[in-house]
């Protein structure tokens, strides 16, 4: 009688600990994923939200010009590049930063290391995968599967997780993917290949970097956090360039002061200025919304490439555009108006 009270005893306490660490499990999971919001500066950070992808749009045209000069970069070497002229753009203005602060005012950076190399990770394999998918399909099929599949996966990886997603976020994720097949028409076409799995878990990577920048981005200033980030995957890029054999071919391309003169407007531009943006708009932004503002880059893509390089727009690409910039705009709207209800 006492040994059986005692098993049933037994089995209750196994069963309650289970619980306990399945509920401490799904609450890390959670709280892992989302991030605090400051509804006074939401304003400030959506038009940061809105002026990352712009930045990050202006890389096409420059990496197309870098590509078509006399001595092209291979194109992880170009990734490499873009990354570490990006860190050392923004290496002086912390070093300034860190010298004004005074006593007592010091950013926080406990934790800051391993949050920089977990956001790095993600980009590195971002882009070495979307890079060598590059190699098996067109730029316009690449651009409209990644930002397809961001424009989902974003809010869906959310919603797993229990964190609420507006009505807002869905229809505006709903409105991009339609303006996106508008925008890219035939090239987001076709049947599945080993190229578009190669974008998808670049998306994946790409999805995981924004979700956790909101995390990240609420803990730490956005100066240390963003060079910190992308001093790491500059040394991950340059490594693995080296390691492919492109040390000659960055040694001849640099020696050109016009590639010179690309890579530092695409590493300042580009690299720096977008993530510095998404890391202060990500302070006060949720992950979902952030990416329906995110995924205007295509349409500023097209708007740099029929202003610097002269390509055209047909009637079917403007009104994917409009489309996408309008699902946008209102769902962006339709989220401000919610937080302030």
């Amino acid at each position: 009688m006492v040994m059986a009270t005692k098993q049933r005893i037994c089995r209750r306490t196994i069963v309650d600990t289970k619980s306990v660490r399945r509920r401490k499990r799904c609450t890390w999971i959670r709280s892992s994923l989302s991030a605090k919001t400051d509804a006074p500066n939401a304003p400030f950070s959506r038009l940061a939200a809105l002026l990352a992808p712009i930045c990050w749009a202006s890389g096409a045209p420059i990496a197309r010009a870098l590509l078509s000069t006399a001595q092209p970069l291979p194109s992880s070497a170009l990734v490499a590049s873009r990354f570490a002229v990006s860190a050392l753009v923004l290496a002086p203005l912390l070093a300034v930063d860190m010298r004004k602060r005074t006593k007592g005012e010091e950013f926080a950076t406990e934790g800051l290391f391993r949050a920089a190399a977990e956001l790095a990770f993600y980009l590195f394999v971002g882009n070495a995968l979307v890079t060598e998918s590059l190699r098996a399909c067109g730029a316009g099929h690449a651009e409209f599967v990644v930002n397809a599949a961001k424009a989902v996966a974003v809010p869906s990886l959310a919603y797993l997780v229990g964190i609420r997603v507006s009505k807002a976020t869905w229809s505006g994720a709903a409105g991009v993917m339609a303006g996106l097949t508008l925008l890219t028409g035939a090239q987001g076409a076709g049947g599945a290949t080993l190229a578009d799995v190669g974008l998808l878990l670049a998306a994946l990577c790409f999805s995981a970097h924004t979700q956790r920048m909101s995390v990240h981005a609420a803990k730490f200033d956005a100066l240390p956090l963003t060079v910190t980030k992308l001093s790491m995957v500059a040394v991950m890029a340059v490594t693995a360039s080296l390691a492919r054999g492109d040390g000659s071919a960055i040694s001849s391309a640099v020696a050109s002061k016009e590639v010179l003169l690309l890579l530092f407007l695409s590493g300042a531009i580009s690299v720096a200025g977008g993530m510095m943006f998404q890391a202060t708009a990500q302070r006060n932004v949720g992950a979902a919304e952030s990416q329906i503002i995110y995924a205007t880059q295509p349409v500023w893509a097209a708007l740099y490439a029929w202003a610097a390089l002269g390509e055209t727009m047909g009637g079917q690409e403007i009104l994917g555009g409009a489309v996408i910039l309008l699902s946008s705009a209102l769902s962006s709207a339709w989220d401000a108006k919610d937080s302030e209800a």
